[in-house]
């Protein structure tokens, strides 16, 4: 009599199950390596370099992967799950300098957490010509202005000019001019964000 190689049901779903871990380690696996490419400021962020750093073959990307445009977008998906919470607006009823330093505070530590890969986008060409790159840039950028706007309803008042000078003055370019182009610490980056604000809302 030939042996019976048939499988338990359970065998079978432990199988599938441990296609699926494997499969979702590597694709965690190559998300990882876009994003420690563009915090490290590689200049090569192709299927291969990101194979290599993963540890996984360039044919294994494209298998998790519709195309590089959809790594990028985990890679946005997972610094936007950790912004969001820096997003909120102030209570506008806090006074005003009150409301003026938790703002500059909640975007130092935004900003530190998208630094890395906000100054590689400006240096890597697929980021730069990225589609959904450019996209949640643009995305960050209204909720910001919302923030602002939330944050001095009766100061900014429909003032789109005013608006656009605290934007400014609260823009990560400005927060990196501080801290990488003067090498300022943080606390001394957050004063000059808060004293820029304050010198135009309290006008």
């Amino acid at each position: 009599m030939a042996p019976d190689n048939s499988t338990s049901v359970d065998e079978q779903i432990e199988r599938i199950d441990g296609r699926t871990a494997r499969g979702a380690r590597t694709r965690e696996a190559i998300i990882d390596a876009l994003y420690d490419l563009l915090r490290e400021g590689h200049g090569d962020t192709g299927a291969r370099a990101i194979a290599e750093r993963a540890g996984v073959s360039t044919r294994s990307v494209f298998q998790h992967f519709e195309d590089l445009e959809t790594v990028y977008a985990e890679v946005a998906a997972r610094q936007a799950d950790a912004i969001n919470p820096h997003l909120a607006p102030i209570d506008p009823l806090v006074p005003i300098a009150e409301r003026v330093d938790r703002l500059a505070a909640a975007r130092d530590e935004m900003y530190s957490i998208i630094a890395p890969v906000r100054r590689a986008v400006n240096v890597h060409r697929t980021a730069r010509t990225s589609p959904l790159v450019r996209n949640n840039l643009n995305r960050l950028h209204r909720a910001m202005r919302e923030q602002v706007a939330a944050t001095f309803p009766r100061e900014v008042s429909g003032d789109e000019r005013l608006l656009a000078q605290i934007d400014v003055c609260l823009s990560f370019e400005s927060w990196d001019q501080f801290t990488s182009q003067h090498g300022l610490t943080r606390a001394a980056a957050r004063g000059h964000l808060a004293g820029l604000v304050i010198s135009l809302v309290a006008a």
